[in-house]
């Protein structure tokens, strides 16, 4: 039987956060570059552009070189933060605290690793918001359905081909979610075994992303500091969460098997 509970998860990631304030300290420097809000405006802009067809000059892009250390660099730092976060929430759960020093430390070496299920969760998001927004966005700006607008019913077929993907791409995204958690903890790259996990848990799993997913909506509206206050605050106690998430799930399976072996 599960353990997991959606509430309970919630409050436990606050009050780990909580006690270990420094936990926010992590990802000062990963929210300076918040590159999957950078990358979702980007896809959905230029794809919106390119189906609705709408005239104009396109703004001009920073260089190609910028672009891509920006990537880089925003990607490391958030995978590193991932890393120590995980490792001070292990600590907190054991009832210590791992300093941030020590924390960084050995996250570091957790970096490559870890790179792995953190370009996956990257693929995912960039499906789903290329695929979201391919099916819906251009429709919702014009303001009139693909009926209203006499498109083919090949293309409806499509649109509703690409909908599907983004379920799919949510569907898998979620079970993938304990990949960072479960990579840092254990010697694999933590996939096969998050897609374990959650088996049986993934709308209980995916209300806890929600909760965080609506925190994450109303705090990007912050006008000028949104999206860096987001990073900052919530991305450590969404981690902190799948952590605890990771942390459960697991005794829970073992708990089973022994109960299975026990019979």
């Amino acid at each position: 039987m599960s353990k997991l509970k959606i509430i309970n998860t919630v409050k436990r990631a606050f009050n780990l956060l909580k006690k270990d304030p420094t936990l926010i300290v992590l990802f000062i420097l990963p929210a300076v570059f918040p590159i999957e809000r950078t990358l979702a405006n980007f896809l959905s802009y230029y794809l919106t552009l390119s189906i609705v067809g709408e005239a104009g000059e396109l703004p001009s892009m920073p260089p190609i070189p910028f672009v891509t250390l920006y990537f880089i660099v925003g990607f490391f730092l958030g995978v590193w933060a991932s890393a120590a976060a995980i490792l001070k929430v292990r600590e907190l759960e054991e009832g210590n605290k791992l300093g941030l020093k020590e924390a960084l430390s050995k996250g570091l070496k957790k970096v490559p690793r870890l790179l792995v299920p953190a370009i996956a969760g990257l693929a995912l998001y960039t499906l789903m918001i290329a695929s979201m927004t391919t099916a819906v966005i251009p429709y919702i700006l014009i303001g009139t359905s693909p009926l209203d607008q006499g498109v083919r019913p090949s293309v409806i077929v499509l649109q509703v081909a690409i909908g599907c993907l983004f379920l799919i791409g949510l569907y898998v995204a979620t079970r993938l979610r304990l990949s960072a958690p479960a990579c840092v903890m254990e010697d694999s790259f933590g996939l096969r075994t998050s897609w374990k996990l959650v088996k049986g848990n993934w709308w209980k799993l995916f209300a806890i992303l929600l909760v965080f997913g609506a925190m994450s909506a109303l705090i990007s509206r912050i006008p000028l500091a949104g999206v860096f206050l987001r990073g900052l605050l919530v991305e450590p106690v969404t981690i902190t969460a799948m952590t605890v998430v990771y942390f459960q799930l697991r005794e829970a399976k073992s708990s089973g098997e022994e109960h299975k072996e026990s019979l």
